[in-house]
């Protein structure tokens, strides 16, 4: 029997995300804080709920990751648009970390498809931000 590719996808998280926080662990960072403050440099409207959803997890997981990048000084609560609401907004240290990850990234990225040619990574890229784009209903991957 073929494996499904939902299991695929899950393990492959697995092994990309391991290796990705090998490489980004000196930085004092985890693929998923990379992923949060990139998501917050490219779309800084979006509210906790809005946030949780697009990373794909729980409002207590967001919580923890902010908590830790707050106090580590990547991101501060500003008042957001209604005055009782409240918006994360990154710090000057969390776009220079945004940019020092580029590296890091690159390598988890090489070692993870070590044997692929470019043209093959290249269509796993493309074919994921198509699935991702038609899951999320969100052309932004595109």
């Amino acid at each position: 029997m073929r494996p499904s590719i939902p299991y695929l996808l899950a393990y492959a998280h697995t092994i990309a995300s391991r290796t990705a926080d090998a490489e980004l662990r000196p930085l004092g960072l985890t693929v998923r804080q990379f992923g949060l403050l990139a998501q917050l440099r490219d779309e800084p409207e979006l509210t906790t709920s809005e946030l949780a959803r697009q990373l794909g997890v729980t409002r207590q997981s967001l919580h923890q990751m902010t908590g830790e990048l707050e106090r580590a000084g990547h991101l501060v609560r500003e008042p957001g648009a209604s005055g009782r609401t409240r918006r994360l907004v990154l710090t000057p240290s969390a776009e220079r970390l945004l940019v020092a990850a580029h590296g890091p990234l690159a390598r988890a990225e090489a070692e993870f498809l070590r044997g692929t040619s470019a043209r093959e990574a290249e269509a796993l890229r493309t074919l994921l931000r198509r699935v991702l784009a038609r899951a999320t209903d969100d052309e932004a991957w595109l």
